[in-house]
């Protein structure tokens, strides 16, 4: 059996074995999901390959992006499935977020990157802790790939929350270096992530914010577009100041957003046969929410967002990249007719792959055939 085959068994059975006791069943799929991604991305993508007609290519900040969705940056942890991603008809490649030390993961028990899907809510919640192998050796990594037409790479990065914060931004700072000088293509500030400790406070993230624009975007060595993610938590006023702000200090564009962690708030969505297993995982190990729960809260953020920037229009291109609760091709064309400029998925790929014959993005495409 190909790995495909497994994830698509796996796929029928998820509902069953989530009537398993709660940390059975996270400890389950914790352990197994690495190890089938793994197979997943190194094979064959097989009848999932798919090459996007020319006319979803799309261009933002100079550069050509031949579908305007790709991975979210969780996806792709240690800068594999470059080749995969590719070949499945990807718009981009978004390498998993890197900080400038190596890190495991969290860990939960005997339980390593705790994850547990929700199939019947079309959600999953984890608290995988950013594991990464650091910014130096990703972007060497990432420096020996090939290159494609209109398949840019992004890579994304976080600052270190257990450190001190002058370390941490200094070697953030040579993260950021280390994958420009890899070629990559543009670059994304995670300033989302639930799962890693960081100062939650408003001063501390727009210290941060006016630090990188000072010490890299105000010396950037090739004009290479930096995007701040922003998580989906986060109140309209602060996005609203963001949008003000970000264009100023000359920042190119806005990920919106990444998992909630507004569990209650959240669990009217959740299916009622699944809501043991919900409970145990956030009240327990806490971390975020993906997947359709999300949808709402994302569309309500693009159109504020959309409508603020038609009316204080920045001086500069500034675009919105939609990530949270994207799984069927009418969600895709909504995000992006909502006032997106391209998109981003994780939950909602691994649906569509599991459950479709095809290429996840050929799959995706079929609400956007007459978008030019």
């Amino acid at each position: 059996m190909n790995p495909l085959q497994l994830l698509r068994w796996e796929h029928r059975w998820r509902p069953h074995l989530l009537q398993l006791p709660p940390l059975l069943t996270i400890g389950l799929y914790s352990s197994l999901r690495p190890l089938l991604w793994k197979l997943l991305s190194r094979g064959d993508p097989g009848a999932t390959a798919w090459t996007p007609p020319e006319h979803f290519h799309r261009r933002c900040w100079g550069i050509g992006f031949r579908f305007p969705l790709f991975n979210a940056a969780g996806m792709f942890k240690y800068g594999e499935g470059y080749e995969y991603a590719y070949a499945q008809g990807a718009g981009a490649y978004v390498v998993g977020t890197t900080t400038g030390l190596p890190r495991r993961g969290r860990r939960y028990g005997v339980v390593r990157q705790p994850f547990l899907p929700l199939p019947r809510s079309g959600a999953a919640l984890n608290a995988l802790g950013l594991p990464n192998d650091g910014h130096l050796a990703t972007a060497r990594r990432i420096a020996r790939l090939p290159r494609y037409p209109d398949f840019p790479i992004i890579a994304s990065l976080a600052p270190d929350g257990e450190l001190p914060q002058d370390e941490a931004l200094r070697l953030l700072l040579q993260g950021l270096h280390a994958y420009c000088d890899a070629g990559v293509d543009l670059l994304e500030l995670n300033e989302s992530c639930p799962n890693i400790p960081h100062d939650p406070r408003w001063e501390a993230l727009l210290y941060r914010l006016h630090w990188v624009a000072e010490h890299f975007l105000a010396r950037r060595p090739r004009a290479i577009p930096v995007l701040v993610k922003l998580g989906l938590d986060l109140p309209v006023e602060r996005l609203l100041q963001m949008l003000e702000l970000l264009p100023e200090l000359g920042y190119d564009g806005i990920v919106l957003g990444n998992t909630s962690t507004a569990y209650e708030v959240l669990l009217p969505q959740i299916a009622p046969s699944e809501r043991r297993a919900y409970n145990a995982f956030w009240q327990r190990i806490g971390g975020g929410v993906s997947g359709r729960p999300l949808r709402p809260l994302r569309q309500e953020l693009l159109r504020q967002a959309r409508t603020w920037l038609q009316l204080h229009p920045p001086q500069r291109e500034f675009h919105l990249v939609a990530v949270g609760g994207i799984a069927t091709p009418q969600e895709l064309a909504a995000a992006l007719s909502g006032g997106a400029a391209l998109a981003q998925w994780m939950t909602g790929y691994f649906e569509v792959l599991a459950r479709e014959l095809l290429s996840p993005y050929a799959y995706m495409s079929t609400a956007l055939v007459q978008d030019p």
